[in-house]
């Protein structure tokens, strides 16, 4: 009877244990308990009741709130927030969102928006024809050359590569740019920005008008350019410059676009590329008087040198295809093949007709023999066999898309 009394007993305080160490409880903070803040367990009311799990209440150990870390001193505001161990990243999207918002209500102000909106009157954007629209849109890079400017002071990040990152996009200038720092990249950028502005102020009134520069302006650009020359020799290296311009001249952009389905080598880009950089080097577009015959004719026998020696270079078929990468619809019968997911060699295909069709077009115009209704109707019926081959080639709906593209 005794030992069954102790194992009774026994089973009484196990059962008694289970209930004590079972039964939901709060978790104590380090906090006095006059600090705690327990804070309310969810009920699970949707699960059977042999499965519903008691919640034990959280009880907070600090009471954060982000007043604490918000004050008017944006370098403040940031040692606070790398006091908290806040991840740098986080630090910039929060900064940038606040510069922005300090001056979008400055940015809204640059464009004459109407006061009200009706909706029998024109859109906004209709209505922004009745401005000269470079006027505010001067103002507004202005505005965010200066939130740069700020980003850069207070977290040496450069804004226009965070935000094309934040938007997933890629950035031009970093990769190819790539072997500089990413500071110096963005000092980089900064002067690019303010040469293209100033080029382009300078060209505005030929751009609407089709007039030629004048002699100021020509004057003007030349300076530019030399201010510009001068400027990166003294940030970059010799080498440092090599590469830049391998990247960024406007003789290594077009002969990028004029390599385009070549597959050209390192060892013939820069080959061609010398050639090509002497030549822009010594007839500058922007010196050409285009009423002056005897400079037309000296920079056209510059050209054609240029193209023979471009041609020993690569010899006879890849010089073919050189030119081919010069023609824009070339280009333009790839991004139809793309499209349409047709074999490449399709865009190939149709571009040799359209080369050979231009090659006799160009056989007829200059016969001087044939009469200008007959040359007309041959014309014509050179450009509906090129039409019709073109559809054969492409399909009816690739060839009208590459038309309209092309035209």
């Amino acid at each position: 009877m005794r030992f069954g009394r102790i194992i009774a007993l026994l089973l009484l305080l196990n059962a008694a244990a289970l209930w004590y160490f079972a039964r939901p409880r709060q978790v104590r903070s380090r906090l006095p308990e006059s600090e705690a803040v327990v804070l309310p367990v969810q009920e699970v009311a949707s699960q059977p009741e042999t499965l519903v799990q008691q919640v034990p209440p959280l009880t907070a150990t600090n009471a954060f709130h982000w007043g604490e870390l918000e004050v008017s001193d944006y370098r403040e505001y940031i040692r606070r927030l790398r006091a908290i161990g806040c991840p740098e990243q986080t630090i910039r999207d929060l900064i940038i969102a606040d510069i922005d918002k300090l001056y979008s209500a400055k940015l809204r102000s640059l464009i004459p928006l109407k006061p009200d909106v009706n909706f029998w009157e024109s859109e906004d954007s209709e209505l922004a024809n009745n401005h000269d629209q470079r006027a505010w849109q001067r103002q507004q890079r202005e505005v965010e050359r200066e939130k740069a400017a700020i980003l850069r002071e207070l977290l040496g990040v450069d804004l226009a590569l965070e935000r094309q990152r934040g938007k997933g996009q890629v950035d031009k200038l970093e990769r190819r740019l790539g072997f500089l720092p990413e500071e110096r990249r963005s000092e980089l950028r900064q002067l690019i920005e303010k040469w293209e502005d100033q080029e382009h102020s300078i060209r505005e009134q030929a751009w609407d008008t089709g007039a030629p520069l004048t002699p100021e302006d020509r004057a003007r650009l030349r300076a530019l350019r030399a201010e510009k020359d001068a400027s990166l020799n003294q940030i970059l290296t010799p080498e440092e410059r090599e590469r830049y311009d391998l990247w960024m001249s406007s003789t290594a952009e077009s002969l990028r676009h004029d390599f385009y389905g070549l597959g050209a080598s390192e060892e013939e880009f820069r080959s061609i590329y010398q050639l090509r950089k002497a030549v822009d080097e010594a007839w500058p577009l922007d010196e050409i008087d285009p009423s002056d015959e005897a400079t037309l004719e000296a920079w056209g026998k510059a050209l054609l040198q240029l193209e023979e020696g471009i041609k020993e270079t690569l010899g006879e078929e890849r010089f073919s295809m050189y030119q081919r990468g010069q023609d824009q619809r070339f280009h333009e019968l790839n991004a139809t093949a793309s499209r349409f997911k047709l074999p490449r060699e399709k865009a190939a295909e149709g571009y040799e007709y359209l080369r050979l069709a231009q090659q006799e077009k160009n056989r007829v115009l200059e016969n001087a023999n044939l009469p200008p209704d007959q040359q007309a109707e041959v014309l014509r019926r050179i450009d509906a066999e090129t039409e019709r081959a073109l559809r054969e080639v492409l399909g009816e709906g690739p060839y009208f898309y590459f038309s309209r593209r092309a035209r």
